[in-house]
């Protein structure tokens, strides 16, 4: 279980005003990845970027973990801005799952032991165990080869072995694009579950409609690096910007502007 705030009420992320360049190469201008981007994550609650291919979604997501440092902004995880941490903890604490699962030489046991020195948590067979089981798997995988698993197996231990540095949040970049869809079933009920369990906060990069509606929370559509439009899917009244409703109707998002 994730560490709890004596102020549950307060935002798990702060974002404000966040800018990311990349440099210019000679006679180029520096590239604009993150233009101005601002919002907020409550504890336990969800967010979906949504957008083209190239807004900035993904660098969103390594800006919050310190896998990028913003040219300019303030993101603060905990009430404390992110600069202040060490890398090491704060990734441990805001865990990344990416899209294509990283599996290290050796057995499941050995992926799943692979921590920063330091790093807090519980290791034993037991836990080990038990964190699989969290994910729909067996105990009996931990001596198994770990390139002879399946993807969604693969994808399934990189998230129990996020869960072995316990997280406070989950960082999702798109966990299932690379799978078929009973693959893609079993990986969105592990995230589902493990969220109302452990209370996870989850911030994610998906084009799969129906892990966004049932995360629930709030979208964040981005487009060229700007902020389009942050709405609630929980909202009483249920509107959503027709962008945001033709992706949730499994239509593809592009960057040209629909009048609403």
């Amino acid at each position: 279980m994730g560490i709890s705030s004596d102020h549950p009420d307060d935002p798990i992320f702060e974002v404000n005003h966040l800018s990311l360049q990349y440099p210019g190469g000679r006679d180029h201008p520096p590239v604009q990845i993150l233009n101005d981007v601002s919002f907020s994550v409550r504890r336990g609650g969800a967010l979906t970027l949504v957008g083209p291919s190239g807004s900035g979604k993904s660098s969103v997501l390594r800006c919050l973990n310190r896998l990028l440092e913003p040219t300019s902004g303030i993101i603060r995880f905990d009430g404390r801005d992110v600069r202040s941490f060490d890398p090491r903890e704060l990734r441990c604490r805001v865990a990344l799952v990416m899209q294509t699962a990283v599996m290290f030489e050796g057995t499941v046991r050995d992926n799943l032991c692979i921590r920063p020195s330091n790093a807090r948590g519980d290791f034993s067979e037991g836990r080990l165990t038990a964190a699989l089981d969290e994910v729909g798997l067996e105990s009996k995988l931990l001596g198994r080869d770990a390139a002879t698993l399946s993807g969604g197996e693969k994808q399934r231990v990189t998230i129990a072995r996020a869960l072995l540095r316990d997280p406070e949040a989950l960082l999702l970049d798109e966990p299932t694009s690379a799978l078929d869809p009973p693959n893609t079933f079993l990986v969105v009920e592990t995230i589902l579950q493990l969220r109302a369990t452990h209370a996870l906060s989850i911030v994610a990069v998906t084009h799969q409609p129906d892990l966004v509606r049932r995360l629930g929370g709030n979208l964040l559509y981005l487009i060229k690096g700007r902020v389009e439009a942050f709405q609630s899917l929980d909202a009483a009244d249920g509107t959503l910007d027709r962008r945001l409703e033709a992706f949730l109707a499994g239509e593809k998002i592009t960057g040209s502007k629909t009048r609403t």
